[in-house]
């Protein structure tokens, strides 16, 4: 029904949300309601979302409600957020929150991302705080860049903080770029110096050419490449960079 794209399909597919006693049910009716995108559905999927008890239909609600993107889901993602007991409900509504984009949420995510004690759920937060863009956040992010334990977080906190291209975060990214063990990590920390912008990170990406470990399917040394093609262009300056490969 959700492939059909119908406003018409709405009505059935909460009904099969609220009502179908097979949890893999209710849950593709969650998903494709996100998919529709109607407001209509907000109500039912909130409801889902705090009181399914099954944890898949929970998390599919959670990502239904960032798809539609409605104000109304801010508090209930929130709560679940905070008080859900399985990880990836938790990780979901941090991301709807994230494609919500309400500046609502940020304290909500700067917590988490400090304190969950899972490191999806702390990746998850991470993200959606880039997506939100608020400088409240860059603190907590070069924290996690700089701290966390788990990779993943620390990858993410660095595309976090390229998508907000704030100079504040250059010389902790430039630190993750040059000595952090993890290259998945370093790849980031090269994109989001290229993001940024900024010059004074043009001599640590240089040593980066020579990074030969592969992340995210390339070479670290390519992302670093193609964020001194970025700063070049965005300052309108001029590197050989051909010469320093």
């Amino acid at each position: 029904l959700g492939n059909v794209g119908s406003d018409k399909t709405v009505d059935p597919l909460i009904n099969l949300l609220g009502k179908d006693k097979d949890s893999s049910v209710r849950g593709r009716a969650a998903s494709a309601l996100g998919n529709i995108g109607s407001d209509k559905a907000v109500d039912s999927l909130i409801n889902s979302l705090l009181k399914d008890k099954d944890s898949s239909v929970r998390e599919r609600a959670a990502e239904a409600l960032g798809k539609i993107g409605s104000d109304k889901a801010i508090d209930p993602l929130i709560n679940s957020l905070g008080k859900d007991k399985v990880s990836y409900v938790r990780g979901s509504a941090a991301e709807a929150l994230g494609n919500i984009g309400s500046e609502k949420a940020i304290d909500p995510l700067i917590n988490f991302l400090g304190k969950d004690k899972v490191s999806y759920v702390r990746w998850r937060a991470a993200l959606a705080l880039g997506k939100i863009g608020s400088d409240k956040a860059v603190d907590s992010l070069i924290n996690s860049l700089l701290k966390d334990k788990d990779s993943s977080v620390r990858w993410s906190a660095a595309e976090a903080l390229g998508n907000f291209g704030s100079d504040m975060a250059v010389d902790s990214l430039i630190n993750s770029l040059l000595k952090d063990k993890d290259s998945n990590v370093r790849w980031s920390a090269a994109e989001a110096l290229g993001n940024i912008g900024s010059k004074k990170s043009i001599e640590a990406l240089k040593k980066a050419l020579k990074d030969e470990e592969e992340a995210f399917g390339l070479k670290v040394k390519e992302s670093a490449f193609h964020a001194l093609e970025k700063i070049c262009m965005k300052n309108k300056i001029r590197i050989d960079l051909n010469s320093e490969r």
